[in-house]
């Protein structure tokens, strides 16, 4: 058969093919609604409790720094490790604690009662906290201590995972930090008996005092 006669029969073909949609602007994985500021908080609180973390919000650093002071004081911690992330050292000035930066002490950090760290992002669509392991100094201070509390400022919530993943490798020159942690509530595990047990992998509590002054 003649490569003409070939050529003719796929054009006459097509022409019998209805035509495709364009594909939608949104990538379809996109997740919707959540466009504002406030919206991306509520559905990151949402998320977050809904995977037993336990979300607070206060209206700026200062009601941040306060309601530490309290949860400190009311708990009883008194071997605390923090990263060295600005917001941190601003929130953890007036503790009545032990304090020493993770990244000094790794055995110490293992046996301490509470982590403090600040975070890079947090998403909406999933409840989670983004850490660049660069900025917080030390990401063991998120993942050894029993109980990690984040500090995050509104403005660093985005809608989804892609969104974040963007941003990420945008954040120092286009290259991505060398890594790059995400939790989603507290450290849980079903390998036990398919028994969920919290708590094995990493922290048995996460506490997250989100600065949201656009929500009040």
């Amino acid at each position: 058969m003649s490569r003409a006669i070939v050529m003719s029969a796929i054009r006459r073909a097509l022409r019998r093919t209805p035509a495709i949609e364009s594909a939608p602007t949104e990538s379809p994985g996109r997740p919707q609604g959540l466009d504002s500021t406030v919206e991306r908080t509520r559905a990151f609180r949402t998320r977050l409790e809904s995977v037993d973390g336990e979300v607070h919000l206060v209206r700026d650093q200062d009601a941040a720094r306060d309601l530490l002071m309290e949860l400190v004081e009311r708990r009883g911690w008194k071997d605390i490790a923090v990263s060295g992330a600005p917001l941190v050292t601003h929130a953890t000035s007036n503790l009545k604690a032990d304090l020493f930066e993770g990244s000094q002490d790794r055995d110490r950090l293992a046996h301490c009662d509470l982590g403090i760290t600040a975070v890079q992002h947090a998403i909406a669509e999933t409840g989670t906290l983004v850490l660049f392991s660069h900025a917080e100094s030390h990401r063991l201070t998120s993942l050894l201590p029993p109980v990690h509390i984040a500090l995050v400022e509104q403005s660093q919530i985005v809608a989804g995972l892609g969104d974040a993943l963007a941003l990420a490798h945008g954040a120092d020159g286009g290259e991505p930090p060398p890594l790059v942690t995400f939790i989603t509530g507290p450290s849980r595990t079903g390998d036990i008996e398919l028994t969920m047990v919290t708590g094995v992998h990493g922290p048995r509590e996460l506490i997250v005092i989100l600065i949201a002054p656009d929500s009040f």
